[in-house]
């Protein structure tokens, strides 16, 4: 079921389920918010992972005209676990940030899977909240390449 048609025709009582993948050649944490005893979901690679309780909260995804995507993130990092793990990295491998979403009526699939944002900062604050950002990589650093616009390119307005 799509993300559109799921808030078109679900039930009422079917929730969405925000499921977030942090991972790192030397770590790799799978967080929800959803249930205290936490459960095993499908990916759409067909692998079965274990997800774990975590309060959390999305700030936003957002996407710029330029289609770089953000998301800024707050995780409750009581055990410290994530915090040391990232505060440890020696190298220079991005930590990965992955978002799926699913129906709390079937765990099979995802409905929607923001893949590859690369985590830029992460801090901790005194009540142990992990806040981050996650970024698309940037392809286009010098930002040469060209933004394409409805006042420049007006036939995209009929296309879209």
């Amino acid at each position: 079921m799509s993300y559109t048609s799921f808030y078109l025709n679900a039930a009422g009582s079917v929730s969405p389920i925000d499921c977030v993948q942090i991972s790192h050649p030397t770590f790799e944490f799978f967080f929800q918010s959803f249930d205290e005893d936490g459960f095993t979901i499908t990916h759409e690679d067909s692998a079965r992972l274990h997800y774990e309780y975590m309060p959390m909260q999305i700030d936003g995804m957002n996407v710029n005209s330029d289609l770089d995507q953000v998301v800024k993130m707050t995780i409750n990092d009581f055990d410290d676990r994530l915090i040391r793990a990232y505060e440890g990295l020696t190298d220079y491998e991005p930590v990965i940030f992955k978002r799926r979403i699913y129906r709390d009526d079937n765990l099979d699939y995802p409905m929607i899977t923001i893949q590859a944002l690369h985590i830029v900062s992460m801090s901790k604050d005194s009540k142990g909240n992990v806040t981050f950002e996650a970024k698309a990589p940037e392809l286009n650093n010098n930002k040469t390449g060209d933004v394409y616009s409805f006042e420049r390119f007006q036939m995209l307005r009929a296309t879209l």
